[in-house]
């Protein structure tokens, strides 16, 4: 249920990212330097901040969103509503690291550079994201709390790194 609700919210940064991706086309395509940095930062900006939103009823209600899903008063349910908060704990803190790499990816995809980006992405959530949510996971005993804790490392890896990529594909214009 955890991941239900991250995959749902998901989708707003998701759409910014192909809003970014197609204003940041076409300014590029006008040799609109000025624009085509602004529109890629403004859709990174946008998609931080509503992920941030999410990341704050995740904080402050994950037992209201968890009775979404299922009846959180039944003790039955009590070790899947323990773990399904701090799944959305740990879910808070990556999706604004989410929402910044898929919207950077975006307005990289809007320069026509995908290579690298699919290649940055390889590394930060296979080797970075996976190694560690398998250390953390697995190795150190934390379960699904430290595979989600390896997730949230890689994609803000793959943030940062493709945040600073559009940067310095963009510091030309």
């Amino acid at each position: 249920m955890a991941l239900q609700t991250i995959s749902m919210s998901f989708q707003i940064a998701l759409g910014v990212s192909i809003a970014t991706t197609i204003r940041v086309g076409q300014l590029a395509g006008q040799n609109d330097l000025t624009g085509t940095r602004l529109a890629g930062y403004v859709g990174i900006v946008i998609a931080a901040l509503s992920m941030a939103v999410t990341a704050i009823a995740f904080w402050l209600a994950p037992k209201s969103i968890i009775s979404l899903y299922i009846d959180i008063n039944d003790q039955n349910n009590a070790q899947v509503v323990a773990l399904a908060a701090k799944l959305l704990g740990v879910a808070a803190i990556f999706q604004i690291v989410d929402g910044v790499q898929v919207t950077a990816a975006g307005a990289l995809r809007g320069l026509k550079d995908t290579r690298i980006p699919m290649l940055i992405g390889i590394f930060a959530y296979w080797c970075v994201g996976l190694f560690t949510g398998y250390t953390f996971g697995i190795t150190s005993g934390y379960g699904a709390i430290g595979l989600w804790w390896g997730l949230a490392i890689g994609l803000a890896l793959a943030a940062i790194i493709l945040t600073w990529r559009f940067s310095t594909r963009t510091n030309n214009y």
